[in-house]
């Protein structure tokens, strides 16, 4: 406060000497005022302005099938937020670190996800659904595997009748061909068995002159099937061992700015809600009467399913960063923590999911900060090395203690 007065004073004398004192103290004012102004005014858009739209990267196969068309509205009518959505395939992640989303959807082991996460640019992932491939073959189907429920059973009986079969050379369908191989019993490959090394049309094209089976994903078939006069059908789809997990990766923002973490989080929940789980379930690809995507929610941890809070809206108070000044501290400091987001004033509470140093499981504070910035004091007593806040829940009655933890990043390190 003295630097500014200083401020104000230095420019008063630097007006024209024929300014009487008390024009120059009026000055002085006016300027303290619009200066102050101007400070309120930066505080008030960093921490009410924030967008209502939720960048979306994903995949292909949600899109192209129809199913997010159809989850999307409710999610948006709900909470007040946009989905703006961005289907770049193998992109995803590149565009993610480049800091093009807030929300990634992606299948568990697309090719980027491994270096994204190992260089700390996403959240914990969540498991969202799975899309399934198909055994396609020709519509005479020599082996006599239509609408068989067991894979490696139509495997066998494709090896037993050596009837043709082409291997996709897509990394994840020419694994799972050598694991309905093994599991078939490892059967004598000569004569039936085919690997080209071609790939995804390429090879369906080939098994369509050559009328063998063949493994695709049942959505890229389906589209595929729509632009061309391919005879070829999806025989077998029953089996679990065809499912492929799809998941979503919130990106940090401690790593990358301008998330909207908030609005990440609430449609990462949405999407996995009893309700939303029973409408992917539902779903039907237009003329295909089976199940093609299958409910997957259930394989995250009991506590992330088990909170029912009500979903974040755009008119919630919510934390999309902290900031820790300075980020390293002595027992008996004083440490500047700094939340920015949507809706948060100077009457906000916040209370703090964190883990202590060492420690294998969070910890909670109620009501550990009141306003958006506030000094604390480092106890004397406490343990040194780092102390990270994981989430945070924003709320402007201070006994209500009812809403989502936000995924959070805020990380103090203490040294002795």
């Amino acid at each position: 406060m003295k630097n500014f007065q200083s401020f104000c004073r230095t420019a008063s004398r630097r007006l024209s000497p024929t300014l009487s004192a008390g024009a120059r103290r009026a000055f002085v004012r006016v300027t303290q005022l619009a200066i102050i102004a101007s400070v309120l005014s930066m505080v008030f858009s960093t921490t009410h302005a924030q967008s209502p739209v939720v960048r979306l990267q994903i995949v292909n196969v949600p899109v192209d099938s129809g199913l997010l068309a159809q989850l999307l509205p409710d999610f948006e009518s709900a909470t007040g937020y946009r989905v703006e959505v961005d289907k770049k395939g193998d992109e995803v992640y590149d565009l993610a670190r480049q800091g093009a989303a807030d929300l990634v959807l992606s299948h568990y082991g697309h090719s980027g996800v491994d270096n994204f996460m190992s260089d700390g640019l996403g959240l914990w992932p969540r498991a969202m659904f799975a899309n399934q491939a198909a055994i396609i073959g020709p519509l005479s189907d020599p082996a006599r595997i239509r609408g068989l429920e067991d894979a490696v059973e139509a495997f066998r009986r494709i090896a037993q009748t050596r009837s043709r079969f082409v291997v996709n050379n897509a990394a994840t369908e020419k694994y799972l061909a050598r694991v309905l191989w093994e599991a078939a019993g490892q059967p004598d490959q000569a004569g039936w068995y085919t690997d080209s090394g071609l790939k995804e049309q390429q090879v369906i094209q080939a098994a369509e002159k050559s009328e063998a089976y063949v493994l695709w994903g049942i959505i890229p078939f389906l589209k595929f099937k729509e632009t061309s006069t391919s005879k070829l059908e999806a025989l077998v789809l029953e089996d679990p061992l065809l499912q492929r997990m799809m998941m979503t990766v919130i990106v940090n923002p401690e790593k990358v700015p301008g998330v909207n973490v908030a609005g990440a989080f609430a449609l990462q929940k949405y999407l996995t809600l009893p309700s939303t789980q029973a409408q992917i379930r539902a779903f039907r690809y237009p003329g295909v009467s089976q199940q093609l995507f299958w409910p997957a929610a259930r394989d995250n941890i009991g506590s992330f399913l088990s909170d029912t809070s009500p979903l974040i809206t755009t008119v919630d108070p919510a934390v999309n960063s902290i900031v820790f000044s300075p980020a390293t501290a002595r027992p008996g400091d004083t440490v500047t923590c700094t939340f920015t987001g949507a809706n948060l004033s100077a009457q906000t509470y916040f209370d703090v999911r964190f883990r202590k140093e060492g420690a294998s499981t969070d910890e909670i504070a109620q009501n550990w900060q009141w306003g958006v910035s506030e000094a604390h004091t480092v106890p004397v007593a406490i343990p040194s090395g780092t102390w990270k806040i994981t989430g945070v829940r924003a709320h402007r009655d201070t006994n209500d203690h009812s809403g989502f933890f936000i995924p959070a990043a805020g990380t103090l390190t203490l040294v002795p």
